[in-house]
């Protein structure tokens, strides 16, 4: 065994550098092999990012619970019932899933909690509908909100996709955010008039649409130019 000669720390075998101050190692005595064992253990990262989820979910979900508990205390005592406070109660639920489930991820996929975020606002406009009534919640709340998520989700999956060309992530997310303006306002028509009628999501769609074409043709050029000067090697 060998020791630092800045900060003192025992090294092994398999280390060139110092683990803990970064400093090269020297010692004409012992050579260096990259198949000894590790004098310290390789997932300590690992651990400590689990640690530190863990904690914040916790302090997450006590900081969470205090409102929530003494917003139905409040009510409970003041109305004898669960009234008004089903409402904000719902709202801090659904805060407590947004903030804490994804901390009990070791690997984030944003794909995943943005689909599990739909269903959970979906479910949180849900309860505001057994508490308020009416008839927005299947015509106009649900639609918009499932599409928002299908639109979030198929953006964030072809942005984190490795094996796409770059101009072709773009022109997909141009088309994904042109084909969502023109469903919504269908949507809030439909919910408002009864009718289809396109206006403002038409100047958006256009737009929408000559960016992925513009995209498309800087991205061709862009290819041509590196074939180019591929074939004459420079």
């Amino acid at each position: 065994m060998s020791y630092c000669v800045n900060c003192g720390v025992e090294l092994g075998a398999s280390e060139k550098h110092c683990p803990l101050c970064g400093v090269e190692v020297i010692n004409p005595a012992v050579r260096f092999d990259a198949g000894a064992e590790k004098p310290f253990p390789m997932d300590i990262e690992k651990v400590r990012h689990k640690l530190v989820r863990i904690a914040a979910a916790r302090i997450l979900g006590v900081l969470l619970a205090i409102p929530f508990i003494s917003i139905l205390l409040v009510d409970l005592v003041q109305d004898g019932a669960l009234t008004w406070s089903l409402i904000p109660a719902s709202a801090i639920a659904l805060a407590f899933m947004l903030a804490v489930f994804p901390c009990l991820f070791s690997k984030p996929r944003v794909w995943f909690f943005i689909l599990m975020g739909t269903l959970e606002i979906a479910l949180f406009l849900f309860v505001l509908l057994m508490i308020l009534g009416g008839s927005w919640y299947y015509l106009f709340a649900l639609p918009i909100t499932f599409l928002t998520g299908a639109a979030l989700t198929g953006g964030c999956l072809i942005i984190t996709a490795r094996k796409v060309w770059l101009p072709l992530k773009v022109i997909i997310v141009f088309l994904i955010l042109m084909v969502y303006v023109i469903v919504l306002q269908m949507l809030i028509e439909i919910y408002l008039r009864g009718c289809i009628k396109l206006d403002w999501s038409l100047y958006a769609g256009v737009s929408c649409g000559l960016l992925s074409l513009a995209a498309l043709i800087v991205g061709r050029l862009v290819q041509r130019n590196e074939n180019f000067r591929k074939q004459m090697f420079f």
